[in-house]
């Protein structure tokens, strides 16, 4: 299709703002040819449908079946329509004593495929149906809570969505009169909606959004074209689509991380006098990248912050809240400051200053007035994690008032703030709402910034792209030490230092051969460095692919990889319980990712798990019951599953905190820490390790137990299980109270196994001392005197060299 067509799909869509979450897609709509202009006398018929005498701007029409039939072309035939409903198409919400149903049904045409899962009752009624229609009174308002349509005090939107979710159906149209309102709620992911008023739909200028509105929901968009092209089809599309999205997110990320490092660098330059090279300079020298794990933090920060606001997950309703801590207000504040003092935006501070604040309300919580935000904890928002955010040295954090009022933190200007926020919320130009991603899709930020590190340049430097793929790794390479190698070594040098393949390396050896200076070189390397070359002076820092990150570039893991390859691997799992398993028996279940990355299978196994556990409530006759005790049967079992049933390791520190996020994210654990699943979700490498029998024995390969550590570690290993089984008990808990005890019971288990775990390293440790199994054994005999006199006699010194 034309631009032309792009066009119009941007026209109407903006004009039927505000919208909430992702409802149709502009590439989905192109990709299904969806574009329908009506003639006048559709405009006309709506128009004689709004009752006589309302006043300019609340047209109102009332009359549901004739605007099907009149300006849809949907038949009544096509309904089913009050008692024609089935009985079990409905929601009783426990909570508001009230029972929703709908109005309408359009009766779908042909075989609706079965739910995986037994859905319930209302979802079985649904199965005949592709949408369901609720008409409330007259000018009630969609958004504000209501008794009117029973005693549930609730926004009728809230309860519609309620009904969809209830009722398996993903595809609703809510009517007030005044607005129509086209909702898509698929089961487990985010609701959308759209909003077409009556009123605009008939004025002049509003005939793109009633082309819209008959585009999407007239009679040949259910039944008269082809299945891909029909609305069902376009919606799932327009959701599969969002890969896209996230893929241009992650790029533009990745960019938001280098304008930090560069708003840090020049924060350095301002601080000088009062620390700020030293606190750069510590952060550098530090052999865990430690500057680049702060940065990576705080953007996984930022991330995560907005995706909880635009999910309703912080208080965003606190007037407080957006004043002074929502990044959503902050930006909108940056950005009206760019527009009226762009020249001065690189000289005013302020809005680094409001981050660290916001990290810390998140970590520590705050209560104040009509905000309320709980202590979340977490090492994501840590404060400790990276003091340089923070503006103190490693290891001296305030402690009290009078320490606190020396700390400044880094000046980092409000302009590169603004750039970073302007990269995480505007795509193309358009606001991206991060309640329309999947919680895998959050996750793939990560996966994009994953294998880099910060550098200084010891010379001037151009970014070339390591071969031609898509996605690509990309690395600075400096003229200086390239130029340093002898003409015939370059090659090789290239290879092994950058991971060029033959093919780059050759041609960027000979494209330097002749240079007679490291300026020369440069301009050889930019002439490579395609259209728009970049290149760095000497001294900057810049951002660095490691050798993994060259060789494999990202790892994100779709919803589409990751739900049919659990729902193969659960299946015969959850077949052995029984053809109609109990809930209990489900959610002693356990599935353990060894190499879980951000938690994508992790995130997957959990909704298929707890679909199943709803089930199994239903059945027994239980779901009433748990309804009245929390607000969502499907979050609150996906809690449970999340505490009783996950497990998984990974030997990236960054990625077990974001599979932590994951799993609080896709549970909408809201009151919850963020630690609620930090006994099951730890760091570590899954590859390499021992058993519990081997440790026992003090040897890789077990053998005669030896007698003193085995009385130690077993005594650890028995106190930790029980510590742990409480832990396991309080699942599902909520209270403050509960969530203290788990923390407290966590430390105590880790406690209790750090005889274990220590003994367990100095074991494995000996194996990898030695190459031979003569130089093992003599390794391992010493280790094993030390062992035995830490824990007979107590040597501090012993114990000290096996922690060393």
């Amino acid at each position: 299709m034309s631009d032309i067509d792009k066009r119009f799909h941007e026209t109407w869509l903006g004009m039927v703002q505000p919208s909430e979450g992702l409802v149709v897609s502009i590439p989905a709509l192109l990709e299904a040819q969806c574009l329908e202009r009506q003639p006048a006398q559709v405009q006309q018929q709506l128009e004689a449908l709004a009752p006589a005498g309302q006043a300019p701007g609340v047209a109102c029409v009332g009359d549901l079946k004739a605007l099907f039939s009149q300006v849809l072309d949907l038949d009544q035939e096509r309904f089913d329509v009050g008692s024609a409903l089935p009985e079990d198409l409905q929601l009783y919400v426990p909570e508001g004593r009230q029972t929703l149903r709908p109005t309408m049904a359009l009766r779908a045409v042909g075989v609706v495929s079965q739910a995986p899962v037994d859905p319930g009752p209302a979802a079985r009624a649904a199965q005949g149906y592709c949408l369901l229609v609720w008409q409330v009174p007259d000018g009630l308002k969609l958004d504000r809570p209501e008794t009117v349509t029973g005693p549930w005090e609730y926004p009728p939107g809230a309860k519609f969505d309620r009904l969809l979710r209830a009722c398996r159906s993903p595809i609703g149209l809510l009517s007030n009169g005044h607005e129509l309102r086209l909702y898509y709620a698929p089961h487990g992911e985010s609701t959308g909606w759209l909003s077409f008023r009556v009123a605009d739909m008939c004025t002049v200028g509003g005939r793109p959004i009633l082309d819209a509105f008959c585009m999407l929901l007239a009679r040949q968009r259910w039944f008269g074209v082809a299945v891909e092209r029909q609305l069902p089809a376009i919606l799932q599309d327009s959701r599969r689509k969002q890969a896209g999205v996230t893929n241009q997110l992650a790029e533009q990320v990745f960019a938001a991380m280098e304008d930090l490092l560069r708003g840090f660098a020049e924060a350095a330059e301002r601080d000088g006098q009062s620390g700020g090279h030293s606190w750069l300079r510590e952060a550098l020298t530090r052999e865990d990248d430690h500057l680049y794990g702060g940065l990576l933090t705080t953007l996984l920060r930022l991330v995560f912050v907005l995706y909880c606001e635009d999910r309703g997950l912080l208080p965003v309703e606190s007037r407080l809240y957006g004043d002074h801590f929502s990044l959503l207000g902050l930006f909108g504040q940056l950005q009206q400051d760019h527009a009226l003092y762009p020249d001065s935006m690189g000289r005013r501070f302020g809005a680094y200053g409001r981050l660290v604040s916001l990290f810390r309300a998140v970590y520590d919580g705050a209560q104040h007035g009509d905000l309320n935000m709980p202590p979340r904890r977490g090492g994501l928002f840590d404060p400790n994690a990276y003091p340089f955010l923070e503006g103190w040295p490693a290891g001296s954090a305030p402690r009290g008032a009078e320490d606190r009022a020396g700390v400044r933190v880094p000046t980092v200007d409000d302009l590169t703030i603004y750039r970073v926020l302007e990269k995480l919320l505007l795509l193309d130009g358009q606001r991206l709402s991060y309640q329309t991603l999947d919680v895998e899709q959050i996750g793939s930020v990560y996966e994009a910034l994953m294998g880099f590190s910060v550098g200084r340049l010891e010379s001037g430097a151009v970014r070339l792209r390591i071969g031609n793929k898509k996605g690509a790794a990309r690395v600075w390479v400096e003229a200086g030490p390239l130029f340093a190698q002898a003409a015939g070594q370059r090659a090789r040098w290239l290879q092994d230092e950058y991971g060029f393949d033959n093919a780059t390396s050759a041609k960027v050896a000979k494209g330097v051969a002749d240079c007679v200076d490291e300026e020369g070189a440069l301009l050889v390397l930019e002439g490579l460095g395609g259209r728009r070359p970049e290149r760095a002076r000497t001294g900057a820092l810049v951002v660095q692919p490691g050798p993994e990150r060259r060789r494999t570039s990202s790892h994100y893991t779709p919803r589409s990889l990751t739900e049919p390859i659990v729902a193969r691997t659960l299946d015969p799992l959850i077949r052995t319980i029984g053809d109609e398993p109990g809930s209990e028996g489900l959610l002693s279940l356990v599935i353990c990712d060894p190499a879980m990355g951000s938690g994508a299978f992790l995130v997957a196994a959990c909704r298929y798990l707890a679909d199943h556990v709803v089930a199994a409530w239903t059945r027994e006759n239980r779901l009433e019951k748990i309804a009245d005790a929390h607000d969502d049967v499907v979050n609150h079992a996906r809690r449970l599953v999340a505490q009783r049933c996950l497990y998984g390791v990974d030997k990236n520190a960054y990625a077990v905190q974001l599979a932590r996020l994951s799993l609080w994210l896709v549970t909408m654990a809201r009151n919850e820490p963020f630690t609620f699943v930090d006994h099951a979700l730890r760091h570590g490498d899954s590859l390499v390790g021992l058993d519990f029998d081997q440790i026992r024995a003090f040897h890789w390969q077990p053998g005669k137990q030896v007698e003193t550590a085995d009385v130690a570690l077993r005594e650890a290993l028995d106190e930790a299980v029980q510590i742990r089984k409480q832990i396991l008990d309080l699942a599902g808990e909520g209270s403050l109270e509960a969530q203290r005890a788990k923390e407290r019971l966590l430390f105590d288990a880790q406690d209790a196994l750090d005889r274990v775990r220590l003994i367990g390293d100095v074991v494995v440790g000996a194996f990898f001392a030695e190459d031979t199994t003569k130089g093992r054994e003599k390794e391992r005999l010493r280790r094993l005197d030390l062992v035995q006199r830490w824990l007979v006699s107590g040597d501090d010194e012993a114990e000290a060299e096996l922690r060393g």
